[in-house]
């Protein structure tokens, strides 16, 4: 008697599924992970807001993949507070900084004998 697979058939469509929202979770991955290591946030955000698009064909997302991509999901919210955080710090500091006067006009002469 021979032992028999515990997986599940799976035919070509659902392979493919599997295959591509592999991929889809990888790029959003491997976006998180630049924003992650500091890559300059406004050029981050302009690649991936020009670059990206979830492909049209995505199925469902395949049961063993829910997990990883609850993860990501959660990584996200993260970095997105992060984000938030940094910006809002940075409004701050814009605000503080345009509230110092500039300098002031400097006198055309100087008077030498008082």
């Amino acid at each position: 008697m021979s032992a028999e697979s515990a997986e599940p058939y799976r035919g070509p469509e659902e392979l493919a599924n599997i295959a591509l929202w592999e991929f889809v979770l990888t790029q959003l991955e491997d976006n998180l992970e630049s924003f992650l290591e500091g890559q300059s946030l406004t050029e981050q955000a302009r690649e991936v807001a020009a670059d990206w698009e979830p492909p049209a064909d995505l199925g469902p997302l395949p049961e063993e993949l829910v997990t990883r991509a609850r993860m990501l999901s959660k990584a996200q919210t993260r970095a997105y507070a992060q984000l938030r955080s940094e910006s809002r710090t940075n409004r701050k500091q814009s605000l503080l900084i345009r509230s110092v006067p500039g300098p002031a006009a400097s006198a055309v002469y100087l008077e030498v004998d008082g």
